[in-house]
């Protein structure tokens, strides 16, 4: 009774040891399960990012992730492939399908994408930003000139110039940008590709017919231009300790060895970037940086005449039309002038010639009102291209600087002759002073004549020098 007892209770705890066995088998069997479903539906969630990542938000076509994925792969099949990208841009303009509603925008990208995709059969198609067109076509040997010409007009005849979209008929204009690259442009990343892609669909919408073609001297001198102006900016921005003032002197020419005015050159120490002549027709499409440029000028200018004991010249200061048309120019010459007053009736600024600069917004205003200040005004390169005496009806320039072109011709030509003797007679009848530029031989000095109201500039006399060296120019004339 005692062993048969025992065996039964023996047996129930074994039963029980196998019934917790099992229970702990079918949650550990669950918790796999479970697992495995959360494994399951991360991987998907990623696969579905990762396809996300190949394709536009807005029109579910292939993005530029997409293109550089695939041409990746093409070149991992053919390592002697060869490229070449069309970047369309509809409507020439980068805003082009903001004037729609996102599902018309859709319906055009879409139906453009099937289209050239039909039609050219491209290796990649795609598009950049969600508004242009990309299309890559490879082959095995390099793209010469003339394919890729005929490539881009190919690209050109496909495209519709109307399309029907939700029953209305759109018409479209296009450009087109074209770049062949070798495969070592890919694996050096979408960024330095696709920097000379945005550089060329940039010129493509500002060429008259709307294609351009990449040139690699044209990147680079952007490039070089670009980096010309970040540094300008920088230096500017900085106190201008990069830049040195230096002047060419004015004579007159009753007295060759009297200066009357400096005219303020400046030299950028950074002599990579070339003199000048390469840097300032840079600055001047930037009016701001231009203007922070005159403003440093001027500075550096009032600097040196409260430091220097000497006694100085009239100064010239060049002046851009955009500087006039500033609408603080005024105020902020006031400024830099107050603690240095007498610099005012000194102080001449120098205008580039133009035909229609008091039309400008605030360009009167400013000369006027520093007119009456004491500042002094010269027009300069008066004689070239197309002067308008109008410039000089309502006498507002005290001075008129005749271009270099004008007595450098008066020996063989009579037109010019007869020009430096009417701009002698007219700037006498405005109470102007001429400045005759351009003297660079004996028989040029003996051309001009001698008067009061005439001033003589030029290499004969005297070179650009520096501002240190300025006070001795007149020793070193004979």
């Amino acid at each position: 009774m005692v062993f048969t007892s025992i065996n039964a209770t023996l047996l129930c705890g074994f039963a029980v040891l196998i019934a917790l066995c099992a229970l702990l088998a079918a949650k550990v069997s669950r918790e796999e399960k479970k697992h495995s479903f959360a494994q399951l539906r991360l991987e998907r969630e990623q696969k579905k990012q990762k396809l996300k990542s190949l394709f536009c938000e807005e029109s579910q076509l292939p993005n530029i992730n997409y293109i550089q994925k695939r041409v990746l792969q093409i070149n991992e099949v053919n390592e002697s492939s060869h490229h070449i990208m069309h970047v369309v841009c509809v409507g020439r303009s980068s805003d082009y399908y903001r004037f729609f509603d996102s599902k018309t925008s859709r319906k055009i990208k879409t139906q453009l994408h099937n289209h050239l995709n039909e039609m050219l059969s491209p290796s990649v198609i795609g598009l950049f930003e969600d508004r242009y067109i990309v299309l890559v076509f490879v082959k095995n040997s390099p793209w010469l000139p003339e394919q890729i010409i005929e490539q881009q007009q190919k690209v050109q005849r496909a495209l519709p110039y109307e399309q029907v979209v939700d029953d209305k008929l759109l018409p479209f204009d296009y450009s087109i940008a074209s770049m062949s690259f070798p495969d070592t442009d890919i694996a050096k990343g979408k960024n330095y590709l696709f920097k000379k892609m945005a550089y060329c669909v940039k010129k493509s919408l500002k060429s008259i017919d709307g294609l351009y073609i990449y040139s690699n001297t044209d990147y680079q001198r952007s490039l070089r231009k670009r980096q010309i102006l970040q540094d300008l900016s920088q230096d500017i921005c900085q106190g201008g300790d990069q830049f040195e003032l230096c002047y060419q002197p004015i004579f007159n020419s009753l007295n060759t060895a009297k200066v009357c005015i400096w005219e303020i050159l400046l030299r950028w120490k950074r002599t990579e970037y070339g003199g000048p002549g390469e840097f300032m027709p840079l600055v001047a499409t930037k009016p701001h940086l231009h203007y922070s440029l005159t403003m440093m000028i001027l500075n550096k200018v009032i600097d040196y005449a409260t430091s220097n004991k000497e006694s100085i010249p009239k100064i010239s200061i060049n002046v851009s039309n955009s500087d006039l048309m500033m609408v603080d120019f005024f105020d902020d010459v006031m400024i830099a002038t107050e603690r240095y007053r007498d610099l005012r009736k000194k102080i001449i600024f120098e205008v580039v010639e133009y035909s229609e600069i008091l039309s400008k917004k605030h360009v009167k205003e400013n000369i006027i009102n520093l007119k009456n200040a004491g500042f002094r005004f010269a027009i300069d390169d008066f004689g070239c291209g197309y002067s308008n005496l109008n410039l000089l009806s309502e006498k507002h320039f005290d001075f008129i600087k005749i271009d270099k072109s004008v007595i450098g011709m008066c020996d063989r030509d009579t037109v010019a002759s007869e020009t430096l003797k009417f701009m002698i007679k007219l700037s006498e009848s405005i109470n102007a002073t001429l400045v005759v530029e351009g003297v660079e031989t004996v028989e040029h000095l003996h051309l001009v004549p001698k008067q009061s109201n005439v001033l003589i500039q030029g290499f004969l006399l005297s070179k650009p020098v520096s501002l240190t060296s300025s006070l001795r120019v007149c020793d070193s004339v004979k």
